[in-house]
């Protein structure tokens, strides 16, 4: 009689642990989180450029955005009390992000702007950077561990980087 009581139990709980298993896949879908998924890299148009752009932390007003096959271009405005290291951390961290978030991205062009008024005519240029997938590193660590001057020499290292006099005068130029 022992026997037959074992054999049900076993039997039962067979019978349970196959049912539990052919669940597993349907709650492992419904139980998932976008927090621990991946960034699925994709092709950046001008139809998702706003959606890119937005998931990008920048300390600078996006003044132009414009996508051209595999170029974007981004115009940034920088105000008078702006400082050097705000600029610094936007040009390191558009092209990064960019890269990173997209497949047919080859080249970033950053101009950063300045719009104080002393000069009475539009705003005029402050630094550029010509930022190049093939100079990029995926492996390069968050701007927010590096400090003002690792980012600097990372820009002038691997990106085409244009100082203006402007610059040059509100910041000193490191040569």
């Amino acid at each position: 009689m022992k026997w037959v009581a074992r054999l049900l139990l076993t039997t039962l709980l067979s019978v349970v642990l196959i049912v539990a298993l052919s669940l597993l896949p349907q709650l492992e879908r419904m139980g998932s989180s976008s927090v621990f998924r991946a960034v699925q890299a994709q092709p950046v148009t001008e139809t998702n450029i706003v959606d890119v752009m937005s998931k990008t932390q920048l300390h600078l007003r996006i003044r132009k955005v414009e996508v051209s096959h595999a170029i974007i271009s981004v115009d940034l405005l920088a105000s008078p009390s702006s400082g050097k290291k705000e600029i610094v951390q936007d040009l390191y961290e558009l092209p990064r992000s960019l890269f990173q978030r997209s497949t047919n991205v080859n080249q970033v062009l950053v101009r950063v702007m300045d719009s104080s008024k002393d000069s009475g005519r539009a705003a005029s240029l402050l630094i550029a950077t010509d930022a190049r997938r093939e100079k990029w590193l995926p492996s390069d660590n968050q701007p927010s561990t590096q400090s003002e001057d690792e980012m600097e020499a990372y820009l002038q290292s691997h990106f085409r980087m244009t100082y203006t006099s402007k610059w040059q005068e509100r910041y000193e130029i490191k040569s």
